[in-house]
């Protein structure tokens, strides 16, 4: 079936939460059956503080890990690889443009705008996000800030939608002179320098995401003890310092939002939950 966004949107969206909880529990088995931690994340961490559940006008559910169980989550996932539903990053779609890992459902479509549905596949996702030391002092963090940046565009394969006017000609200067053959070796070589700093452990922040929290680096702490948080009906892991993290993300995160701004983040333009032609 297919849903124009201005016909029962509350349905809709709860279908959308539903499927992705579904997704969550087949992450948390792999996960506990490989003694993988991870937390959930962002909104979704919120949504379990403040609504036990999805904030109700959320539309995405967002984890996060080490980078270390990250890559053994991927490892597990290739293994078992639940029936029915496909992981999704840099590394097996080429075309795909996030620095992060999807997992999507198969027989659905969630197409955002700007997407293509022949471009690769779009299926309702839930995301994982990998969590990387950083280093300190200021010439370091200087270069790892700017080699995120560049692997990050280099996943992207376009200048930024937003941003500054120099970022946008910084990005399209980058872009013209590393060739599109050459961009997936440069991009790995700028991924290992990244990931260099989880080796050392005295190391006292990190960052989520590579580049979108590089803005709010955390401190690694945080990571040290996960616990159990009722989530819909079920429970799942969390930072035990939940509170802690909310606070630096939302500031007075018990707060709800004015009305006009609970609002869908990714505006999809299209969503199936049943297309058999969407499978791969």
């Amino acid at each position: 079936m297919y849903y124009k966004m201005e016909v029962k949107m509350e349905d809709i969206l709860r279908n959308l939460q539903l499927v992705q909880l579904e997704m969550l529990k087949i992450v948390d088995n792999i996960c506990k059956k490989n003694n993988i931690k991870y937390s959930l994340y962002a909104g979704t961490l919120l949504g379990a503080v403040r609504h036990r559940g999805f904030i109700p006008w959320d539309d995405d559910l967002d984890i996060c890990m080490l980078r270390e169980e990250y890559d053994k989550f991927i490892i597990a996932w290739n293994k078992d690889k639940p029936q029915g539903y496909i992981l999704q990053n840099k590394d097996n779609t080429p075309n795909f443009t996030q620095s992060f890992t999807k997992i999507r459902k198969k027989n659905t479509i969630f197409l955002q705008e700007g997407e293509l549905e022949d471009e690769y596949y779009t299926g309702i996702f839930i995301d994982i996000f990998p969590i990387d030391r950083m280093p300190s002092g200021k010439l370091k963090r200087y270069i790892f800030i700017w080699n995120c940046l560049k692997y990050q565009l280099l996943t992207r394969e376009y200048p930024p939608v937003k941003g500054r006017v120099m970022e946008k000609l910084i990005s399209k200067i980058l872009l013209t002179i590393i060739p599109k053959e050459k961009r997936a070796k440069k991009r790995k070589a700028l991924l290992k320098k990244i990931i260099r700093y989880n080796n050392n452990k005295n190391l006292n922040t990190v960052a989520i995401e590579i580049v979108s929290t590089i803005k709010m680096p955390l401190p690694i702490d945080l990571l040290d003890e996960y616990v159990e948080l009722q989530f819909e009906d079920s429970k799942f892991l969390c930072f035990k310092k939940w509170d802690e993290y909310l606070k630096l993300k939302y500031n007075n995160y018990m707060e709800f939002p004015p009305e006009e701004d609970r609002l869908w983040k990714h505006l999809p333009i299209k969503i199936e939950f049943n297309n058999t032609s969407n499978t791969q």
